[in-house]
């Protein structure tokens, strides 16, 4: 992920409060983890400690996001990571903007959801010499994401004690090479802040025009990709997909379609006749245009907030030919008596990864959405993924058209 990317990002991560009648929150959180190993010989790793604070707004208002929601809040997190060896792993620094939910219909609203995808700064990263045994993270600059439970312990108008539970993974879009990632699964304290209270709008959704609308949707987007150790240059990854699908409620879209993808170091490995096409896959050099490419098919989901949404996708792929050669020669196995590396075996995992694509980012839309826009245009930027482990970084045009 270049400046530019992360420049975008932390743009988005001020923007993505969308205006509506609010109460601002602050939000100050520890938490202990636990990070799992990213490879073998992974330095050893103590406790992860996170501090994190986050400045938001809670909304109220008669927009159908807001009520479909139940008074969300929306806002910008700040989070430091400490992951128990600081000689090898480091620290990590990120910003996020996050969408906070309250789980299940209850008054009482003990139990929220909170999601927060953006940018992170790593002060250590892998290094063939020095830090070899850190494959976790090799740029300064990743991609970040969580996903916290809280449950409210002790409550008032102005403040909240709540415990949280929760996920965070950090990926640098396998735009270098080695791209494990760290995963950490933690535990602690959310402390919540409240300004002024002010009374909830409780107003019905269904005073508001929430009859499904459908939609068809084109995206172009390009990406970045680095394949494997000795090939670790950016290069690019070109997708396009259709879809069709329903908005409900103003606020959720939903669709199902058809992509297709071309990467450039697919196409690039097939000419140059590298050793795992001569030796194992010939038959890839008949056709390496096709071979270079994925199609399949996916269904996606967004959260509609105004101008602003948070998107996730899975797909199947039909035909990604390259994904064998891809998959071994980034499990490459170190043989010791030969001080050499050789490409992996395909095992079951490969056998899952192969069909199981995703993609995970923020979008932002030229029109309102609350209007139902009959022509509509948007730009995202997304991590993309096989069956969980990042495949490319992208950012993609997209063109929505609804059927009034």
């Amino acid at each position: 992920m270049n400046f530019k990317k992360l420049l975008f990002i932390i743009v988005l991560c001020y923007l993505i409060i969308p205006k509506s009648f609010s109460q601002t929150t602050f939000n100050a959180e520890y938490v202990l983890g636990k990070t799992s190993p990213a490879n073998e010989f992974f330095p050893e790793l103590k406790t992860n400690q996170t501090l994190s604070i986050s400045v938001g707004k809670k909304h109220f208002s008669e927009e159908a996001w807001v009520q479909s929601l139940q008074n969300p809040e929306t806002g910008i997190l700040f989070q430091y990571s400490n992951y128990g060896n600081n000689e090898f792993v480091g620290s990590s620094y990120s910003v996020m903007p996050y969408l906070e939910v309250p789980l299940f219909n209850s008054k009482t609203k003990k139990l929220h959801l909170n999601s927060a995808i953006g940018a992170s700064y790593f002060d250590k990263n892998f290094d063939d010499g020095k830090n070899w045994q850190n494959k976790a993270i090799s740029t300064k600059i990743t991609w970040a994401y969580r996903m916290f439970l809280y449950y409210s312990l002790f409550s008032n108008n102005s403040f909240n004690t709540r415990a949280s539970l929760g996920y965070s993974h950090h990926s640098n879009g396998h735009v270098k090479w080695p791209n494990q990632g760290l995963n950490t699964f933690s535990i602690g304290l959310n402390f919540k802040f409240n300004s002024k209270p002010i009374e909830t709008i409780t107003s019905s959704i269904d005073n508001i025009d929430t009859k499904p609308k459908s939609f068809y949707h084109f995206k172009a987007g390009i990406g970045q990709q680095s394949l494997y150790r000795l090939e670790n240059s950016r290069k690019e990854v070109y997708s396009t997909s259709f879809a069709y699908g329903k908005i409900y409620k103003n606020t959720y879209k939903i669709g199902i379609g058809l992509f297709y993808k071309f990467y450039e170091n697919y196409y690039d490995y097939i000419k140059d006749e590298k050793y795992l096409v001569n030796e194992d896959y010939p038959n890839l050099k008949k056709n390496p245009f096709y071979n270079s490419s994925a199609y399949g098919l996916f269904i996606n989901g967004e959260i509609l907030m105004n101008h602003f949404a948070f998107e996730a996708e899975i797909g199947i792929n039909i035909d990604k030919p390259f994904y064998k050669i891809d998959y071994r020669l980034n499990n490459e196995i170190y043989v010791p008596e030969t001080d050499n590396y050789k490409p992996s075996e395909l095992d079951n995992y490969y056998w899952f990864k192969r069909f199981i694509s995703g993609k995970l980012g923020l979008k932002y839309y030229l029109l309102n959405t609350k209007n139902f826009p009959k022509h509509n245009f948007s730009i995202g930027a997304y991590i993309c993924s096989n069956l969980g482990q990042a495949d490319y970084s992208e950012i993609s045009m997209g063109y929505t058209y609804i059927i009034h």
